[in-house]
């Protein structure tokens, strides 16, 4: 991610638009580890891309500030969702859930972005067993080494096309390990033999889209779950990873009626459970159990001593 000062953005960007700072939690939204074209910088401000075009988003007395170069607010706020209406999603959750309200109250103004299905596809390939920060640094190597510079130090996000017309070379220098021949390969079939499939799956149901998503190579459920919410918001969907089951086997076995559920059991549980928002539900988890049980003994030392229960 480009090294930019406060004093640059506010210097030589535009102020393109305003909003409350009760509108969406910044810190929280780009956070959760649903985007990876973000970083957060000086005074609770942060700097990334939406697309290919830079933004920066800096705290005032009252609002959040949005700069950009060359970027609209129009395009901002449709992939901050800015319009969506969260009390509806709040209403949709299981009445007397008290561990679900605890999180969301932790993030009450977390949005779920609006990203390019392709994007997130190639992101969360590059996800398996890292870190958020070193994802980030991932996806930063991908667009230096395949993409376009559009402004000075910001790149547009390579397509298929890119990867395979620059060969694999690109691939290496991101440290990806493993996870290159996977990319390698679903460019290879998005480039080649289906060029046009992420976007023909725009309007199937979204188990049509989770099928022929783990198709591909390296695309298991958590991944083509990831790519449905965050990259066809898709928002009913729900996706698990370690730290979900953790979550979920702590929280959510009383319901379950077993200490010891399954990752089957699991989907079928978070699948009807948790509602049509059952994604929202999913990202106020996610975030809250990250955060707060970061340190040593995470959910079980805090389960034990709290009690907390549904």
């Amino acid at each position: 991610m480009p090294e930019y000062s406060l004093e640059q953005v506010v210097h030589d960007w535009s102020l393109i638009g305003e909003y409350g700072k009760d509108l969406v939690d910044v810190d929280a939204t780009l956070g959760s580890g649903q985007a990876f074209s973000w970083q957060r910088i000086a005074k609770g401000s942060w700097i990334g891309q939406v697309g290919a075009d830079p933004y920066a988003l800096i705290p005032g007395e009252k609002n959040l500030n949005v700069y950009s170069p060359r970027g609209s607010f129009c395009a901002f706020q449709e992939y901050f969702q800015t319009e969506f209406d969260l009390e509806k999603v709040f209403q949709s959750f299981p009445p007397g859930d008290l561990v679900l309200e605890r999180a969301r109250c932790s993030c009450p103004r977390l949005r779920i972005l609006k990203q390019d299905p392709w994007e997130t596809l190639v992101c969360f390939l590059s996800s398996s067993a890292k870190p958020i920060v070193q994802i980030r640094k991932i996806c930063g190597r991908l667009r230096a080494f395949y993409g376009k510079e559009i402004y000075p130090r910001f790149f547009s996000f390579p397509s298929a096309e890119d990867i395979i017309v620059k060969g694999p070379e690109g691939l290496k220098q991101a440290r990806l390990g493993f996870r290159a021949n996977f990319i390698w390969k679903v460019s290879t079939i998005l480039s080649k033999l289906k060029p046009n499939l992420l976007l023909e799956l725009k309007d199937a149901p979204t188990g049509d889209i989770r099928q022929i998503l783990m198709e591909l190579p390296g695309v298991g459920r958590k991944i083509a779950d990831c790519v449905l919410l965050f990259g066809y918001g898709r928002l009913e969907v729900f996706p698990i990873d370690r730290w979900m089951e953790r979550v979920l086997r702590t929280f959510y076995s009383p319901l379950l009626k077993r200490a010891q559920p399954s990752h089957k059991e699991l989907l079928e549980f978070s699948s009807t459970y948790f509602g049509p928002f059952a994604g929202y539900a999913q990202q106020y988890l996610f975030y809250w159990a990250r955060t707060a049980f970061w340190k040593k003994g995470g959910l079980w030392e805090y389960h034990e001593r709290d009690g907390a229960k549904i």
